[in-house]
């Protein structure tokens, strides 16, 4: 349905890997411990992974031109920050940094997310921030995780909770398609459903929402989060590349990397 609605996305898309690929050489992995490198709302400049050297940048630097960054090419979208630095829970300011690092097809997700779940029921928002970066080999996560950063700024308090259940129905969805000897990789909507009748996960989404998200408003939101999900896509390979982070899920507290965490372990970092 959405895939319909946002054609014009897709070149969105292309333009971002384009220019992650046209960008130079890989930059060194951070060190542990370098947290708010990707905080949109520091006023920072942002890492990049690749950055021209050599003859490259001599010959940029003459004809007047400079690096291209995810910054200045999303900078015309409105939300264009939280975009590329979602915070699903607490504030850009807040104490602790949380990176989210997903992917929806991993299985190794679902205990990762959880812990993040278990966590913030005991951490005051003011304590820590939740940031979600989303990336998978199955491009229908993409909307998902726009979905999310679409909720976290028009259904406050509510991503969390949305995330998890998105994780669910991403299961129950394989789970039914194994069922009927038809399991498919999610690359779009339609792959995304058990039978044909049923309605596709964006959309359910939006319709657990309090309020839900008005049937005249769907098709808008769905062409948002499409491309807000793919803005975020760039910025999760950037990210990873800067923390030398080589396979998804994992978190990222206060800049050190972890694969596995439990609810109680992560609450101790937090305090």
């Amino acid at each position: 349905m959405n895939r319909l609605l946002c054609a014009p996305a897709a070149r969105l898309a292309c333009g971002l890997f384009l220019a992650l690929a046209l960008m130079g050489q890989p930059a060194p992995a951070a060190a542990d411990n370098d947290a708010n490198a990707f905080n949109t709302y520091t006023g920072k400049p942002l890492p990049a992974s690749r950055t021209p050297q050599g003859d490259e940048a001599e010959i940029l630097k003459a004809l007047g031109g400079r690096p291209r960054s995810i910054a200045a090419d999303t900078a015309y979208r409105k939300h264009s920050r939280q975009e590329l630095y979602p915070c699903l829970y607490g504030t850009p300011g807040a104490g602790h940094e949380v990176l989210v690092l997903l992917d929806f097809a991993s299985p190794a997700s679902r205990p990762l997310w959880e812990a993040v779940r278990g966590a913030v029921a005991k951490v005051p928002a003011s304590a820590a921030r939740v940031v979600l970066f989303g990336r998978s080999n199955e491009a229908y996560a993409m909307d998902l995780t726009g979905l999310a950063i679409w909720a976290a700024r028009e259904r406050p308090g509510q991503a969390v909770d949305y995330v998890t259940w998105a994780l669910r129905r991403w299961d129950e969805v394989k789970a039914g398609q194994r069922r009927l000897g038809a399991e498919r990789v999610f690359r779009d909507e339609y792959d995304a459903v058990v039978t044909p009748k049923d309605y596709p996960m964006v959309f359910t989404g939006m319709s657990r929402f309090r309020p839900a998200v008005p049937e005249k408003d769907q098709s808008e939101v769905a062409r948002y989060v499409y491309d807000a999900g793919n803005v975020n896509l760039f910025q999760s390979t950037e990210v990873c590349s800067y923390y030398g982070v080589e396979k998804m899920p994992a978190l990222v507290v206060d800049g050190k990397v972890y694969t596995k965490m439990t609810a109680a372990e992560l609450v101790s970092l937090l305090k």
